[in-house]
Formats: C-alpha cells, sequence, structure tokens
C-alpha cells in the first residue's frame, strides 16, 4: 500500500524479481477493502504510514480489530521527524 508511483514502482519491480505475486493499491481505504474481501488471501503486506485519507496506523488497527494478522512490514518515506 503506497501512494507514491515511484516507490510503489520500486516496491513492485524487486519484489516480483524475488518471484513475489503483488498488488498495489494507493490508499488506505482501497487496503481495507481489498484485504477484507473474499478473495484469496494475503501472505504479507507492506504498508505505507503517511497515505491519502485513513493512514497505515488505522488500517492495521482495523484489521487486527477484525481479527486478521497478516505479517505486515509499516514504511515511510519521512526524511526527518516533525
Amino acid at each position: 500500500v503506497e501512494d507514491e508511483q515511484h516507490l510503489a514502482d520500486g516496491l513492485r519491480f524487486n519484489l516480483e524479481a524475488e518471484g513475489y505475486e503483488v498488488q498495489v493499491v494507493e490508499t488506505g481505504e482501497a487496503a481495507l477493502e481489498l484485504l477484507r474481501g473474499e478473495g484469496p488471501g494475503f501472505d504479507a503486506v507492506v504498508l505505507d504510514v503517511m497515505l491519502p485519507g485513513i493512514d497505515g496506523f488505522s488500517v492495521i488497527a482495523a484489521l487486527r480489530e477484525a481479527g486478521q494478522f497478516v505479517p505486515t512490514l509499516m514504511l515511510t518515506a519521512r526524511g526527518q521527524a516533525e
């Protein structure tokens, strides 16, 4: 889950090069829809902290509250603390 296209492209490229199947969404809302869906589950999630709309912390909290415990790597591209 990454809203910055160049970062999403880099993650996709490297993960696919290692043999992983990758799905990318840009918002927290889209992530929740996809992860809560009836389709096949996910082995892992790479989740940006700073997203438009629902942020990454809120996404992971909603998943955990719903009993979904897919391993999740949280990331951010922030260069410095505020």
